[in-house]
């Protein structure tokens, strides 16, 4: 089985071999990290299995593939090192989401093979259609990754493929193959190296990640056509779909709230400090009501026509900006409101919630001055902001949305 790169950790590393398990699940879970043209992936299937397990699994009339298979999952092994269980092999099976979606019926699915014995780690590439019922092992693009040990002090990872020839790559779910080898395995060995877990939760933690990618990809093209007609001096692109990623998110989470809590009527919102106003016109086109409110007026507010509500304000916390019949308020890069904002929500009305997306960082008298240094600025701010909405009565929650963070 062809060695395509080993790739040596730095000395002294002592973070092995938990922290080589600890990047694979980053890899496993979260793709999206290195490969951006993916939104995310799901888990499904998790079971530990044997050798007739994997029979069944990869079409037991294929003898061929199945040897082939086998022989990579054992290879490279000493026999001081066999397997002690009855089941060897942890499998999951992951389903990448791609950003736009170019398979129609089809999904493209990996089953994740670990095995702890002796820290390797396959991926057996299948494609489903839905649509025929059939699912094919595409055994071009079967690779292994190991971490092994080849002296008392010194680490490496281990890049194998079943086969040199016929990689197929599509840049999406299937990347090209140099792409394992140059971006994806220093990665492994730089997070196996560091093995620190993230200050925040995974990307979309809080939603359904194939609805999100459904509904960014749809929203995306119905409103692309802002980019060309976009009067402000900011950049079109990346503030046309900076809010059309953050108006999936709020439709998503309002789609799931309405579900769990059997509510018909769609939620209504306030976006406290609105600038180019495009979220609030997003929003109200697809069917919440509500309005944005900012300081100053924008030269593109003139083109949303008279059921995008905008009004230009100096909102001051007071019991003149309280909002009792509205389900929630937002602050999307809302600056010296941000904190205010769980504050005007709880005095607002007892069902009125809030989401908060911080930019510039602000408390209640000017510039949010730090107090810990063992945390990032962000995630310090961002539990400055949860800790205030605690205070206030809610039960606040993280979520991480892969977005630019840039004032309007």
């Amino acid at each position: 089985m062809p060695k395509l790169l080993d790739a040596p950790f730095p000395p002294g590393c002592e973070r092995l071999p938990e922290g080589f398990w600890s990047a694979v699940e980053v890899w496993v879970k979260k793709p999206h990290v290195v490969n951006k043209r993916l939104c995310g992936a799901t888990e499904t299937e998790s079971r530990d299995v044997d050798i007739e397990d994997l029979r069944i699994l990869l079409d037991k009339n294929d003898e061929e593939s199945l040897q082939d298979v086998f022989l990579l999952l054992c290879s490279g092994v000493s026999p001081s090192n066999t397997h002690q269980k009855d089941k060897p092999w942890s499998s999951t099976v992951r389903t990448f989401i791609p950003k736009v979606n170019c398979y129609g019926a089809k999904q493209q699915k990996e089953v994740v093979l670990k095995d702890s014995d002796r820290q390797h780690v396959t991926f057996l590439p299948f494609e489903e259609d839905a649509a025929a019922g059939r699912l094919s092992l595409k055994k071009c693009n079967i690779y292994q990754i190991r971490l092994c040990s080849p002296g008392s002090e010194r680490w490496a990872l281990e890049l194998h493929v079943l086969t040199s020839d016929g990689w197929f790559s599509d840049g999406v779910a299937y990347p090209k193959l140099p792409w394992l080898s140059s971006d994806l395995l220093p990665k492994l060995v730089r997070w196996a190296a560091e093995s620190k877990s993230s200050e925040f939760k995974s990307t979309l933690s809080l939603l359904p990640v194939e609805k999100y990618s459904l509904m960014y990809q749809q929203l995306k093209e119905k409103y692309k056509s802002m980019v060309k007609v976009w009067p402000e001096v900011t950049d079109p692109e990346k503030f046309v779909f900076e809010d059309v990623a953050i108006a999936t998110y709020l439709l998503v989470l309002w789609a799931e709230e309405r579900t769990v809590d059997s509510l018909n009527a769609p939620q209504s919102f306030v976006d406290l400090g609105c600038g180019n106003g495009l979220l609030v016109h997003i929003l109200t086109n697809e069917g919440h009501p509500g309005k944005g409110i900012d300081v100053r007026r924008r030269r593109i507010w003139d083109m949303y026509g008279p059921q995008t509500v905008l009004e230009e304000k100096a909102i001051t916390p007071s019991e003149s900006f309280l909002f009792p019949g509205t389900d929630w308020l937002i602050g999307n890069h809302s600056d010296e409101l941000t904190p205010w904002i769980p504050v005007i929500a709880a005095r607002s009305s007892y069902s009125c919630r809030f989401f908060v997306l911080p930019c510039c960082f602000f408390d209640f008298y000017g510039k949010y001055q730090r107090r810990q240094c063992k945390k990032s600025q962000y995630k310090e701010y961002i539990d400055f902001i949860a800790e205030v909405g605690q205070v206030c009565g809610f039960d606040t929650e993280e979520d991480c949305l892969r977005i630019p963070s840039t004032k309007r």
